[in-house]
């Protein structure tokens, strides 16, 4: 639902600058209230802070595993509410089924929605009345609310032995394994490939992912340790990458991948969806003098950059993921490396130029970034001056 008139507007600006972190006062004070809870599912929780002339109640909903001994806490920003005194507006994520009123689609961006009651008599702003009982508390620290959406965890997990031990044990590979597919011959070919001495790094995993998924894709043998534990990496990964397209071309994989090409091209929600997301990066400029780094701004730079640089950056859809920052470095216009920057931790992924390949400006680029994570961070996660917090009845 887009914005109709000044008012609207004027909230959906000032909507636009709000990061969906929590303060850690607030953090502990919800632990120990759900100490005493049935937290069975989940429950709900409200902050009220004050933005320019608007009071803001955000409501975010708190997940609790309990894995042996140790709780989980996942917490998770749906809704605000922005009320000057008269009027109301409420902005949320999207809702995955409309029978029901508090089931919703974590990576959905905050969008004006509207309050219309569904066939049960369910209002959205009903759940503002389930949250917590009030209490008053200091700003302190801020933490990100939501690195791993709970679902999505729950879904690698619990259908994956494999996956499971990986998150237990803090393995690198668990976090690139977030909203991929072909999960379970992943998994597999991870055990093959470390059984038969193939050395697992940040520079090694985003390479090896790519080509296993172009492997699987081929339909090649993906259990065989000369492909997915191959001596020469990049060179595998350049075959098995032209062989993915090339197989597009020539059978029916063609006839999809020109339907995405088409879909992206008459469907600007894709699109309209990776704006409002990275939007808040657009006057971020990180340079030192000679090379400049900047955010792809929309899904037609992704296009671009990928047959500029010859490599797999909109082929395998990275506008999709929703925690991976993509920066262009370049040099008087040129390109020269394509960085991807995970948002959870704010470490770079992976950093390369045309063809998968470094350049001799590569670690220049990376100790720029470095350098400037401090302002990434910044962008990504803007305060809000002068805010009150209290949890609302």
């Amino acid at each position: 639902m887009r914005p109709r008139n000044k008012y609207e507007k004027r909230v959906a600006e000032l909507n636009a600058t709000l990061s969906q972190d929590i303060a850690m006062s607030n953090v502990l004070w919800v632990k120990e209230a759900c100490k005493g809870w049935d937290m069975s599912h989940f429950c709900y929780f409200t902050i009220h802070a004050y933005i320019a002339e608007f009071e803001v109640s955000r409501l975010y909903r708190v997940y609790k595993f309990t894995d042996r001994s140790t709780d989980h806490f996942f917490f998770v920003e749906i809704m605000r509410r922005f009320t000057d005194g008269e009027n109301k507006l409420y902005f949320g994520k999207q809702r995955t089924m409309g029978s029901y009123y508090d089931c919703f689609l974590y990576d959905s961006p905050m969008e004006l929605r509207s309050t219309h009651k569904n066939y049960a008599y369910n209002d959205i702003t009903m759940l503002f009345d389930l949250s917590i009982a009030a209490q008053t508390e200091t700003e302190g620290a801020r933490i990100a609310c939501v690195q791993n959406d709970p679902n999505e965890l729950a879904r690698i997990i619990c259908n994956n032995p494999v996956a499971e031990t990986m998150y237990k044990q803090n393995n690198p590979m668990f976090t690139h394994l977030l909203h991929r597919t072909y999960l379970k011959e992943t998994c597999r070919a991870y055990t093959i490939a470390k059984r038969h001495g193939f050395v697992f790094n940040s520079e090694t995993i985003p390479l090896w992912l790519d080509m296993v998924y172009a492997i699987i894709v081929c339909k090649k043998d993906w259990h065989n340790p000369v492909y997915i534990a191959a001596k020469d990496l990049r060179a595998t990964h350049d075959r098995f990458i032209r062989m993915m397209v090339r197989k597009q071309q020539e059978n029916r994989l063609t006839r999809e991948y020109n339907k995405v090409q088409r879909e992206l091209d008459r469907n600007k929600t894709i699109n309209e969806q990776y704006v409002k997301r990275r939007k808040r990066f657009y006057n971020m400029v990180l340079t030192d003098g000679l090379i400049s780094c900047r955010v792809l701004e929309d899904v037609q730079a992704f296009r671009e950059e990928g047959e500029a640089m010859q490599h797999c950056v909109f082929k395998c859809r990275y506008f999709e993921k929703p925690y991976s920052l993509i920066l262009s470095a370049r040099i008087n216009g040129e390109r020269i490396e394509t960085i991807e920057v995970d948002l959870t931790n704010y470490q770079i992924k992976q950093c390369y130029g045309k063809h998968d390949l470094f350049t001799i400006h590569h670690q220049r680029i990376v100790d720029l970034i470095n350098a400037q994570m401090c302002t990434i961070k910044a962008y990504n996660t803007r305060k809000v001056v002068h805010t009150k917090h209290k949890i609302a009845v």
